[in-house]
């Protein structure tokens, strides 16, 4: 993987992810306005001036990874398993025992990389209907059932 750099969105950078974005999506201006509220930190991979993708780290008691998203073009270099070590870290340095991150049953690519991380299944399922904005700028409405997956983090400081 080449020079990429995670970091927590910037203000200015708001604009930057919004516009690659399908019109009416909003997951930019609304993972701001969350970091905003204190509520969660996207985290995300940088190449230059190009984002590879994002994760949305939440704070709480046991904070979750949320919105794992890495672009096609970056699929298979490394930028998936960065971003969630990054959330990691995060999480460790706030304080965190745990790292949770729920993987769709339809998913079976990022539940491999989520146990080769060493994420283990709970047996805690959701089942979620949400509506949301495609790549093609259409208003969908799904269904996802999903696992939480935990890892234990280590001390700060200890990876």
């Amino acid at each position: 993987m080449s020079a990429v750099e995670i970091r927590a969105l910037a203000e200015a950078e708001v604009a930057v992810l919004s516009s690659a974005e399908p019109p009416g999506r909003g997951f930019a201006a609304a993972a701001w306005a969350a970091q905003q509220r204190g509520e969660s930190t996207l985290l995300v991979a940088w190449e230059g001036g190009t984002a590879l993708g994002h994760g949305q780290l939440t704070r709480a008691v046991e904070p979750e990874l949320r919105n794992l998203h890495v672009s096609q073009a970056a699929r298979g270099r490394g930028v998936g398993t960065a971003l969630v070590r990054a959330a990691e870290r995060a999480a460790r340095e706030a304080g965190a025992a745990t790292l949770a991150v729920g993987v769709g049953d339809d998913n079976p690519r990022a539940r491999a990389l989520y146990e080769r991380l060493g994420y283990v299944g709970t047996g805690i399922r959701s089942t979620t209907t949400y509506d949301y904005v495609d790549d093609a700028g259409v208003r969908r409405t799904a269904t996802e059932t999903d696992e939480l997956l935990r890892v234990a983090l280590g001390a700060p400081g200890s990876g």
